[in-house]
C-alpha cells in the first residue's frame, strides 16, 4: 500500500450536512477500493491566492490515505465532478507525518 496525502478545497458557505456529505462519499469510494483515511486535518476556511470559479476564499480539509493510485483516481474523478468541490490535490508521501500540520482549525 501506498501513502497519499490529498487536499480538497470546497465552496466557503458550505454547511455542515454538505460537508459531511462529501466526507461520507470519499469514505465510500475509498473502502469500495480498500483504502481508508489514516489521519484528517481540516484547515477551515482561507482566503485563495486567486479567483477559482469565482471564488475568493474556499473551506480546506486535508486527508492522509494509505491505499493504491486506483482509489486516488475514483477520488479526482468524483471531486472532478462535484460543483461543491473548488480544487483539489493529491501527493504521494513516503509516510504520515504524525505531528499536526500546523493549519488545523479547532472547533
Amino acid at each position: 500500500m501506498n501513502y497519499y496525502e490529498h487536499t480538497y478545497i470546497t465552496v466557503p458557505e458550505l454547511n455542515e450536512e454538505s460537508s459531511n456529505s462529501i466526507k461520507e462519499k470519499i469514505e465510500e469510494i475509498l473502502k469500495k477500493n480498500d483504502s481508508k483515511i489514516v489521519k484528517e486535518e481540516n484547515w477551515g476556511v482561507r482566503s485563495l491566492a486567486y479567483s477559482i470559479k469565482k471564488n475568493y476564499r474556499g473551506k480546506y480539509s486535508n486527508l492522509y490515505i494509505e491505499g493504491n493510485s486506483k482509489v486516488i483516481k475514483e477520488l479526482e474523478k468524483f471531486e472532478r465532478y462535484d460543483e461543491r468541490i473548488i480544487k483539489f490535490l493529491s501527493m504521494k508521501i513516503k509516510k504520515i507525518p504524525e505531528e499536526e500540520s500546523g493549519l488545523t482549525v479547532t472547533s
